[in-house]
C-alpha cells in the first residue's frame, strides 16, 4: 500500500529538535554546529539545571513529541504549545497516542510533565533566543516542500530528496509520512517511527556561506570522500546493495566505526539508505551507492571555483 506523504513545520517541532541535539551527546562530533554551539549552551544554564534536564530528556528517551505536535490546532509556537499539551486530559493523550497506532506507555502523563518542564526551561534560556531566520527560513522550506508534493514526483522520490538518500518503501500499515524541516541536528535525518505514521525531520542548510569559502554540502562530499575507509565502502557499495553487518564483515573493523563512517557518507549523500517494512518496524536493511551525489561532485567543485570575484593582488614592496 502507498503511503501519503505531507510537508509541515511549526516552531515547537525545531524547539524539540535543538534540545534532544544537544542532550545526545554521541552525536556532538557529527554535527555542523559542533563543539562552540555545545559550549555556548553549556555557558547559558547552571550545571545542577543542566543535569536536571538531562535527567528529564533520558526519561523522554522513547517519547516523541512528533504526533502531539502534528495534531496542536492553531498557532504552533513553542508558548501556545506547551499551553495546549499540558492542558491535555489524560484520555486526550491517549487518544492522540493511540491514533498512530504507537503503544502507549503507562507513564504518560508524567511523560507530558517532564516534556514540559524541560522543553519551558529550554525555551527560556535558548530557543527563545535563536536567530529569527532559522525559523523563517524553515517555514518557506515546507513551504516550497508543499508545492513540490502538488506536482508529479512520486512521494517516494520526494522523501529521497529532501532527506539526501533515504528511500522509504511502501508497507502494509504504513499510511503516512510527515517530513518537517531541520536546522540544529545539520546534517542529521531524524524519524519517529509508528506503525501507521513516520515523522522525519531532514537537515536544511539555510545560509549561504561566507565570501570564498565552501557550502557545507560541498564541504561534507569533499570530507566524506577523504577517507580511505569511507573510500572502500563505496567501492562495495557501488557493486551491490548490501547489509550494515555485511560491510562491517567485509571491511573488517568494528561495527562502531563502521556506523561512525556511514553517518559521514549519509551525511554527503553518497549512500542510499533503504527502509523496509518488516511486520510493524521499519529498519535500515540496506545500503546502497548513490551515484548522483558523485555525478554532481564536478559541477559543485567548478561552480566553487568560479564563484566570486578574485580579490586584488596584494604586491609586496
Amino acid at each position: 500500500m502507498d503511503y501519503q506523504i505531507e510537508a509541515d513545520f511549526a516552531p515547537i517541532y525545531e524547539c524539540a529538535a535543538s534540545l534532544t541535539a544537544f542532550f545526545a551527546k554521541q552525536n556532538h562530533g557529527a554535527l555542523d554546529a559542533g563543539k562552540p554551539w555545545v559550549k555556548d549552551i553549556q555557558e547559558r544554564f547552571a550545571p545542577a539545571k543542566l543535569q536536571k534536564m538531562r535527567v528529564s530528556v533520558k526519561l523522554l528517551d522513547d517519547f516523541s513529541l512528533s504526533p502531539f505536535i502534528w495534531k496542536c490546532p492553531g498557532p504552533r509556537t513553542v508558548t501556545r504549545f506547551l499551553e495546549w499539551f499540558s492542558g491535555l486530559s489524560l484520555g486526550e493523550l491517549y487518544e492522540i497516542s493511540a491514533a498512530c497506532s504507537q503503544s502507549v506507555p503507562a507513564n504518560l502523563a508524567e511523560l507530558r510533565d517532564a516534556a514540559c518542564e524541560v522543553l519551558q526551561e529550554w525555551h527560556l534560556h535558548y530557543f527563545s533566543t535563536i536567530d529569527p531566520r532559522i525559523i523563517e527560513g524553515l517555514e518557506q522550506e515546507a513551504s516550497a516542500l508543499k508545492s513540490r508534493l502538488g506536482g508529479e514526483t512520486s512521494g517516494m522520490d520526494i522523501y529521497e530528496m529532501a532527506t539526501n538518500g533515504m528511500r522509504l518503501y511502501p508497507g502494509d500499515a504504513l499510511a503516512r509520512v510527515v517530513l518537517i524541516p531541520q536546522y540544529h541536528s545539520r546534517p542529521l535525518v531524524t524519524s519517529s517511527i509508528f506503525e501507521t505514521m513516520i515523522f522525519t525531520q531532514y537537515s536544511c542548510d539555510l545560509f549561504p556561506p561566507a565570501p570564498g569559502y565552501p557550502a557545507p554540502a560541498l564541504l561534507r562530499l569533499t570530507r566524506a570522500l577523504s577517507d580511505e575507509t569511507r573510500l572502500r565502502i563505496l567501492r562495495l557499495l557501488a557493486r551491490k546493495q548490501m547489509t550494515f553487518t555485511e560491510i562491517a564483515r567485509d571491511i573488517a573493523i568494528s561495527k562502531s566505526t563502521i556506523h561512525y563512517h556511514l553517518i559521514a557518507l549519509r551525511a554527503a549523500g553518497l549512500v542510499i539508505v533503504h527502509y523496509q517494512a518488516k511486520s510493524s518496524e521499519f529498519k535500515s536493511v540496506e545500503y546502497s551507492l548513490r551515484r548522483e551525489a558523485l555525478n554532481g561532485l564536478s559541477g559543485q567543485i567548478d561552480d566553487y571555483f568560479a564563484s566570486g570575484e578574485l580579490a586584488d593582488p596584494v604586491v609586496v614592496k
